[in-house]
């Protein structure tokens, strides 16, 4: 039955049991799928890089960061790969912080990576695949408003 303007009532429209149980199913695995994309060698780097940051393992993080890696931080200023080498090396080690609603997107031998940190950070990195290792190549930390 049409409603006005043409349209198919939304009561009209139904789908078989098999097709719904089927639908519902891809609904339910999607999350599962995204997942199995990421490489699993980016995990691992991304895991020993945030470990690096909290212990404070300037040879690990370095490795795991790109020559020509900036960063902005919360104030907004720019840094290099040698700049932050310095500040997280005047750093004492912390026990990990809680990462949250972390989002992974691959386009190739590139990541984005967000994430949000102990309830107050949001962190954008971009991954890319050099000579065969995953390195970060820039990131941008943001305070999150309270």
């Amino acid at each position: 039955m049409r409603g006005p303007l043409g349209r198919y009532l939304a009561e009209d429209i139904t789908m078989p049991p098999p097709v719904m149980f089927l639908a519902t199913s891809l609904l339910l695995c999607i999350p599962t799928i995204a997942a199995a994309q990421v490489p699993q060698d980016l995990r691992e780097a991304m895991q020993a890089r945030v470990a690096a940051v909290w212990k404070k393992d300037t040879t690990a993080w370095s490795r795991l960061t790109a020559d020509e890696f900036t960063v902005v931080v919360p104030e907004g200023r720019l840094q290099t790969k040698a700049d932050r080498l310095a500040s997280l090396a005047a750093e004492p080690p912390e026990p990990p912080h809680p990462l949250e609603r972390e989002q992974i997107h691959i386009y190739g031998d590139a990541a984005a990576v967000r994430r949000f940190i102990d309830g107050s950070e949001w962190v954008l990195e971009v991954w890319a695949r050099q000579k065969g290792a995953w390195r970060v190549v820039a990131s941008q930390v943001n305070l999150a408003k309270s």
